[in-house]
C-alpha cells in the first residue's frame, strides 16, 4: 500500500491527465458499468463536518472512497483506492488537488460536449480558489473564445484575477466587469464558481441561447442560478440526480415551485451515449456540477499508476 501525499499528487497531476481520465470514466458510466454512491455528510456544529462518497469502476479494476473532514475551517481530503478484484488497499492519496483539477476538467469537458459553434464568448462569475483552475482548464481545451468576461463583487481580487490571466494567456481578451449584467449580456457560455446564497445569474441579462455550468454552490441553501433561468432551460443536466436531490439548491428551488420536474433532468453520463445528439432546439442549457466520486477515483487511479511507473 502506498501513501501519495499532497506534494507528490501536485507533481503528478495535470490538466491533461484530469481531462482524459474524466472523459474515459464518463464513457464507462454511460454504458452502465460504473457504480456510484452519492455524497453523505454529517455535521457537528458550525465548524465540523464529515463527508464520504464512493465509486466502483470494474473496467479500471478499482473502487474507492473519497473522505473529507472539515475542522474549524480547515479542510482535509483523502482518497482510499482499492483493487477491484482482490479488494486490497492500493493507496491513500491526499486529494485536495485532485478535487480542484477534476472539477475544472469536468467543466471543460461539458463545454466541449455542449457548446455550439456560434457560442463565442465566455463569462466566469467568481474569482476565488476554484475559479482559477476552472478558467485555465477551459481555455486549454477551448482556446477560441473571443472574449472572456470576469465578474466578482470583490473589485481588488477581480482586478488581480484579470491581470494574472492576461499574463498567462496573451491571445484571449479578458474583460474586467463591474457588474453581473456587464458579464452576462454578451456571454454565450457562463461558469458560476461561487458560494453565493442568492442568485448570481439573472435571466433578464442572458442571451437567447446560453450554456451555464453551475459548479459552485453545493448545499440546498445556496443558489447561484435564479429560478427563471432554470424554468426557461430546455436541457437540464446533473452529474448525479440522487446527489442533486440532496445538495443542489439550484435545482431543489425550482422543483419545489413546480418550475422543474426531476424526470426532465438528465445525467451528465447521458450526453456520452451514442444516441445523444445536441439539437438546435436545446439551446438553453444548465449543467449542475456537484462533484461525484467517479471522477475522483478515476483520477486517483491514473495518478497511482503514474506513481508506480515512476518508482
Amino acid at each position: 500500500m502506498k501513501i501519495i501525499n499532497h506534494s507528490i499528487v501536485t507533481e503528478l497531476i495535470s490538466m491533461d491527465l484530469a481531462y482524459h481520465s474524466v472523459e474515459s470514466v464518463m464513457r464507462m458510466q454511460s454504458e452502465g458499468s460504473v457504480y456510484l454512491k452519492p455524497r453523505t455528510t454529517k455535521s457537528f456544529g458550525d465548524s465540523k463536518l464529515l463527508a464520504d462518497m464512493t465509486a466502483s469502476i470494474p473496467g479500471m479494476n478499482v473502487f474507492g472512497i473519497k473522505h473529507f473532514v472539515v475542522n474549524n475551517g480547515h479542510y482535509f481530503y483523502y482518497i482510499y483506492l482499492y483493487n477491484f478484484r482482490d479488494k486490497n488497499l492500493l493507496a491513500i492519496l491526499e486529494a485536495e488537488e485532485i478535487g480542484r483539477y477534476r472539477t475544472a476538467a469536468v467543466t471543460a469537458l461539458a463545454i466541449n460536449k455542449l457548446r455550439t459553434n456560434n457560442m463565442r464568448n465566455l463569462a466566469i462569475i467568481g474569482t476565488g480558489f476554484q475559479a482559477q483552475q476552472q478558467l485555465k482548464s477551459v481555455i486549454a481545451t477551448n482556446p477560441d473564445f473571443e472574449k472572456i468576461f470576469i465578474f466578482s463583487p470583490n473589485k481588488n481580487r477581480r482586478t488581480k484575477f484579470v491581470m494574472d490571466f492576461r499574463k498567462l494567456f496573451s491571445k484571449q481578451e479578458f474583460v474586467n466587469c463591474d457588474s453581473m449584467k456587464d458579464a452576462l449580456i454578451d456571454s454565450d457560455v457562463i461558469i458560476t464558481a461561487t458560494n453565493s446564497s442568492s442568485p448570481v445569474i439573472n435571466y433578464d441579462y442572458l442571451k437567447d441561447q446560453y450554456l451555464i455550468i453551475g459548479m459552485g454552490a453545493a448545499t440546498p441553501y445556496y443558489i447561484e442560478i435564479d429560478e427563471k433561468t432554470i424554468a426557461n432551460c430546455n436541457l437540464v443536466i446533473a452529474d448525479d440526480i440522487d446527489q442533486a436531490k440532496l445538495e443542489s439548491g439550484d435545482l431543489l428551488n425550482p422543483v419545489s415551485k413546480g418550475l422543474l420536474q426531476w424526470k426532465d433532468v438528465i445525467y451528465f453520463s447521458d450526453i456520452f451515449k451514442p444516441e445523444f445528439k445536441l439539437s438546435y432546439e436545446k439551446n438553453k442549457i444548465f449543467f449542475k456540477s456537484l462533484g461525484i466520486a467517479t471522477w475522483d477515483v478515476s483520477i486517483a487511479n491514473d495518478i497511482y499508476k503514474k506513481f508506480i511507473n515512476s518508482n
